[in-house]
């Protein structure tokens, strides 16, 4: 029997939640067939990959480090944590340039 890999059970995770399509993202296998790939409409927004056993969020932000996490659960919640961010973020920015 093959086990899955972390990333592998990540996207399939993450596909489980139609809310992250809902909401305007969409996921994808990284380029190389590896790693799960996190898209804002078409834009990249940051991307999972596995590193010495450990996942590791890649953002979109250079700027922002990366984040690691054990288990595919906390990868889960922490890919949702960044969009709920990031759909905070398109509020507040709308709210902004209503007001003026």
């Amino acid at each position: 029997m093959l086990s899955v890999s972390p990333d592998q059970a990540l996207h399939t995770a993450l596909l489980d939640i139609p809310e992250i399509g809902s909401a305007g993202f969409a996921l994808r296998e990284g380029l190389t067939g590896a790693g799960v790939t996190v898209l804002r409409g078409r834009t990249y927004f940051g991307s999972w990959r596995v590193t010495a056993g450990k996942l590791v969020w890649v953002s979109s932000n250079m700027a922002d480090p990366n984040h690691f996490v054990d288990s595919v659960d906390e990868a889960v919640r922490y890919t949702l944590l960044m969009i709920l961010r990031s759909l905070q973020m398109q509020g507040t920015l709308r709210a902004l340039k209503a007001a003026s």
